[in-house]
């Protein structure tokens, strides 16, 4: 079959936590599997990016920084003209899409690997970028811009926040020592990747058989937004891709 056997045990998930099963991950064991996935993605960044010009990036990471940055800004004026969100709500949801998940990001690489697409293994580097500017700007929608906003909090929230330091600081790794220094990490963080995905997204399929039920009291606006929000910004990411001469 052309699909991955790895989404599979979402549908696993989603199916035994509908049918009522016990089945569910340890918040210890999830906690686990995340780091794994952070810092596997990392790496690989950090791989390519050792074998790439720094300087050709350049423009790529500013244009991905500006993305993350008006892509919730947007959300948020849909969701609250739209959608008459209350101010929180529409802050807290819009923040969601200024960044991509790491698991979508995994499953989407990984797919792509399977089809044999021909793609810049660098393009992890981006999470990093695309994950800060969201956080920020999804504060700042919540709590306004306050003369006594506290910046070096923030800050500190955002750049110590665990998915920045783990791609940031896997990223380097990788970079410095690159793919024939860290050869003897190659078989746990590549080998056993989607073994680890496949079990997180388990998780995911369980959890998400457990929130089935709040469809029915967000309404129909919700539903259709949390479907069109991200076709229309992956179309808006593919032209700007385009436009960049990215692979």
């Amino acid at each position: 079959m052309s699909i991955d056997p790895v989404v599979a045990f979402f549908l696993l998930g989603l199916l035994g936590g509908r049918m009522g099963s016990d089945l569910k991950l340890s918040s210890g064991l999830y906690d686990t599997l995340t780091i794994y996935l952070l810092l596997a993605i990392g790496l690989k960044g950090g791989f390519e990016l050792a074998q790439s010009s720094v300087g050709a990036l350049v423009i790529p990471v500013l244009v991905v920084v500006a993305a993350s940055a008006v892509t919730p800004v947007l959300a948020y004026q849909v969701l609250r003209r739209g959608g008459k969100l209350a101010h929180p709500d529409a802050a807290s949801i819009s923040a969601h899409y200024g960044s991509v998940s790491v698991v979508t990001y995994a499953v989407g690489s990984t797919y792509l690997a399977q089809q044999a697409v021909d793609h810049d293994g660098y393009m992890s580097i981006f999470l990093v970028f695309l994950e800060f500017p969201a956080i920020i700007i999804g504060a700042l929608l919540a709590r306004g811009m306050k003369r006594d906003t506290e910046w070096r909090e923030l800050a500190k929230e955002v750049l110590f926040g665990k998915a920045i330091v783990l791609l940031l600081g896997a990223l380097v790794i990788g970079w410095v020592w690159g793919r024939e220094g860290a050869a003897s990490l190659i078989p746990f963080f590549e080998g056993l990747f989607k073994g680890f995905l496949a079990l997180f997204l388990l998780g995911m399929g369980v959890m998400a058989a457990n929130r089935l039920e709040d469809l029915k009291r967000v309404g129909g606006f919700l539903i259709a937004f949390g479907i069109l929000m991200p076709l229309l910004s992956a179309v808006g990411g593919v032209l700007v891709g385009w436009g960049l001469g990215l692979g």
